[in-house]
């Protein structure tokens, strides 16, 4: 079966809306509580990349510091590995992948899914005109 996200509107800072195709995921805080958060599905970014704060929230272990670069530049990040689940009314998949923790409290960055360990879990179709993702498990 097929999962279907709307994108979200969220406001700019110069009063417009961004459309983007964020989805809400469910992942374990370090209590082991459920939370829901809000994940932006890039294509464009290899990795899942996870800001510093939320790591501290879901207690994750990190790996040593190394270096990475992307579209904003070089920076700091620690590898760790992410469980999260994406589900629907129907159906849940729960994921395991590996991410990287971007350890620069200035970088305002929301939780990305990437192609690696997201990406090759579904087949997923971007429909921009109707403001929709679709996710079908492989």
């Amino acid at each position: 079966m097929t999962i279907i996200f709307k994108y979200v509107h969220i406001p700019r800072e110069d009063k417009t809306l961004r459309h983007a195709p964020f989805i809400k995921i469910l992942a374990e805080d370090a209590a082991g509580k459920k939370i829901e958060l809000l994940a932006l599905v890039d294509s464009g970014a290899d990795s899942i990349v996870i800001p510093r704060d939320l790591a501290e929230v879901l207690g994750l272990k990190l790996g040593e510091e190394q270096e990475t670069a992307g579209i904003g530049g070089k920076t700091k990040v620690r590898r760790t590995r992410f469980m999260f689940t994406v589900r629907s009314e129907r159906e849940s998949y729960r994921i395991v992948a590996p991410a990287l923790v971007l350890m620069d409290d200035g970088m305002d960055v929301p939780l990305i899914l990437g192609r690696n360990g997201f990406f090759e879990a579904f087949d997923i179709t971007f429909r921009q005109t109707e403001e929709k993702l679709f996710l079908k498990k492989r």
